[in-house]
């Protein structure tokens, strides 16, 4: 497990990967490990936190325990870009089940890769939503992109 402090958000972020794809970030307010970074995505992370626009597309996310719907719903969420935002409601549409919002919301609550799947820019109709890490954080990654709530 790679571990490095991301004074942005003030919080410790641990990655766990192996050579083909990533199976999760985490956020700690304390340290979980020793801080190393061996993969790559774990300095594109840094580099995220730092504020840089880091384009995370091209990592394999290991998806493989989840259902195919919330296998599309994760994969949808990655095609919205850095500083951008949907809502709920739009996402269930992108994945062809407009009425399954709910459905979503409960999916993008189980994200196991936040930032690398950014679950943070779905928001709802009436606010920024719930978030699986606190709104808190929610909103500091959407004011470290530039979006304001």
């Amino acid at each position: 497990m790679d571990c490095f402090f991301a004074k942005n958000v003030k919080r410790w972020v641990a990655v766990e990967a192996n050579s083909v794809s990533i199976r999760s970030v985490k956020l700690f307010e304390q340290c979980p490990g020793d801080e190393r970074m061996t993969f790559p995505v774990t300095h594109d992370l840094q580099r995220y936190f730092m504020g840089e626009n880091v384009d995370f597309s091209s990592y394999d996310v290991d998806l493989s325990c989840f259902t195919p719907f919330r296998q599309e719903v994760l994969t949808a969420t990655r095609s919205v870009h850095r500083g951008t935002c949907i809502t709920y409601s739009r996402l269930a549409g992108m994945v062809g089940r407009p009425k399954a919002v709910r459905a979503v919301g409960n999916t993008l609550g189980l994200n196991r890769v936040p930032v690398i799947i950014p679950c943070h820019r779905i928001v709802s109709k009436h606010g920024p939503g719930g978030y699986s890490l606190g709104v808190g954080l929610k909103l500091e990654l959407l004011r470290l992109e530039s979006i304001e709530f």
